[in-house]
């Protein structure tokens, strides 16, 4: 997808509309961290960890300014890079490029593991016959580095087919994993529905670790809204970027916090501990496992499948939308 410009340099054909930068942007920011974060944040600062959220949330607006703003400005390939590049040329933009390009596919492979991992909690709890004769052959560490290096290859190879075959991909995937959370916060707020005398119970101490705990669940949460930057990274490729790259940017972090916000709510109202300690506990006590114990809690049978089925389509649409970025990242250094 890519062209001889009238200068002639090759440059990305602009082929990605305001939807299919706003569904990058959701992809990416949503990724594991909301299954993995809800648990810590909770047990760090209690019912304020939905404060802490939402302050990360003005906190990380300031910086979405800053890249709506350049992206418009300079709608090239490479995101940071290009910006770095243009403010300082030489050693310092050239260093730039290539610790971007490193964090993209650490983030990758991060990525891809987190799938494998999720890959054979499904199997090991649905079909466990299979997956201990899996281990048995190849162990447990060689079952997960296989899957590992085999979703990351597959998404690899989608990339190189293009910005259009990618961006469909993303596409489906982010829409179905909000459809999986949508149905877990659902089933959440029935509950709370049901039960609201619980959900006043769960928030009636607000503050139980006092306002440090709030500090502390912001700097280990404010990673999960990490991603809008990746429409900047792939800047070149979005149609009428003056008006679409900020309109994508702001979309995808808006719908972002609305349901990290409701995750949380309804993570913390509708869960009722069987030894009646808060929920907050509760949910701090499972820490990276705490939305799978609270999915027990309020939704049938099938809820803990719907939520590692959730984190299967949420490590593929995050890895997906990386290695789109950090190909773009190589493109610009390269060119």
């Amino acid at each position: 997808d890519v062209k001889d410009s009238q200068s002639g340099e090759l440059t990305f054909v602009r082929g990605l509309g305001l939807f299919d930068a706003t569904m990058l942007g959701i992809g990416a920011m949503i990724g594991a961290g909301i299954f993995v974060l809800t648990g810590i944040a909770a047990g760090e600062a209690g019912p304020a960890s939905i404060l802490a959220f939402a302050l990360n949330g003005v906190v990380t607006l300031l910086t979405a300014f800053a890249y709506a703003e350049l992206a418009t400005a300079i709608p090239e390939a490479g995101g940071g890079y290009a910006y770095v590049r243009r403010a300082f040329p030489g050693a310092v933009g050239f260093t730039a490029g290539w610790m971007l390009w490193f964090a993209y596919t650490v983030a990758c492979s991060l990525y891809a593991l987190g799938f494998a991992g999720y890959f054979w909690e499904f199997f090991l709890k649905y079909l466990p016959t299979f997956t201990v004769s899996a281990f048995s052959v190849v162990g447990e560490h060689g079952a997960i580095l296989f899957i590992t290096l085999a979703v990351g290859v597959l998404f690899v190879r989608l990339n190189a087919r293009g910005a259009g075959v990618t961006g469909k991909t993303e596409n489906f995937l982010t829409l179905t994993k909000l459809g999986v959370l949508g149905i877990f916060i659902v089933f959440g707020l029935r509950r709370v529905f049901d039960a609201p005398d619980q959900a006043v119970e769960s928030f009636s101490t607000f503050f139980p670790q006092g306002g440090g705990g709030v500090i502390v669940a912001m700097g280990l949460t404010f990673i999960a809204f990490e991603g809008y930057d990746l429409i900047a990274t792939v800047a070149e490729e979005i149609r009428e970027p003056e008006k679409n790259i900020p309109r994508a940017t702001f979309i995808s972090l808006g719908i972002t916090m609305i349901m990290y916000l409701l995750i949380l709510f309804v993570s913390l109202a509708a869960v009722a501990p069987p030894d009646g300690q808060p929920s907050w506990q509760f949910l701090g006590a499972f820490g990276e496992t705490a939305i799978v114990r609270a999915a027990e809690g309020f939704m049938p049978a099938f809820g803990v499948a719907v939520i590692v089925f959730g984190g299967l389509l949420s490590t593929m649409s995050a890895l997906n939308a990386t290695v789109m970025a950090s190909s773009r990242v190589a493109f610009s250094m390269g060119r």
